[in-house]
């Protein structure tokens, strides 16, 4: 039918098993699979300073729900920063567990 020689079937086959690929990567991530974890790592180039972070700043750490990132903000408003980053866990709702996901992700200067 399109009278193809042996090597082009296989570049074909190729790169029609990458879109099948890359569709299935795909529609992994939209359903919130756990391959999810496998894929997409939490790398962060800078750690964000409490002190200094806007509440936009804060959530798109993607660490923090909306709510806990207005408490960290009030809080920084009611003590007048933060001077230490275990001062985070005298916010309600970060226990030791959030604590130690979030003091990689932010620093106090």
């Amino acid at each position: 039918m399109f009278n193809l020689t042996h090597e082009e079937k296989k570049v074909v086959l190729f790169l029609i098993s990458i879109a099948l690929i890359g569709t299935g990567i795909n529609f992994c991530l939209k359903v919130k699979s756990p391959i999810k974890k496998f894929i997409l790592t939490d790398i962060n180039i800078a750690k964000i300073n409490l002190n200094t972070a806007s509440l936009q700043d804060l959530l798109e750490s993607r660490a923090l729900s909306k709510r806990l990132a207005k408490e960290i903000i009030e809080y920084r408003l009611a003590h007048g920063g933060f001077s230490d980053i275990e001062e985070l866990k005298e916010i309600k709702g970060i226990g030791e567990y959030k604590y130690e996901k979030l003091k990689e992700l932010f620093f106090v200067k």
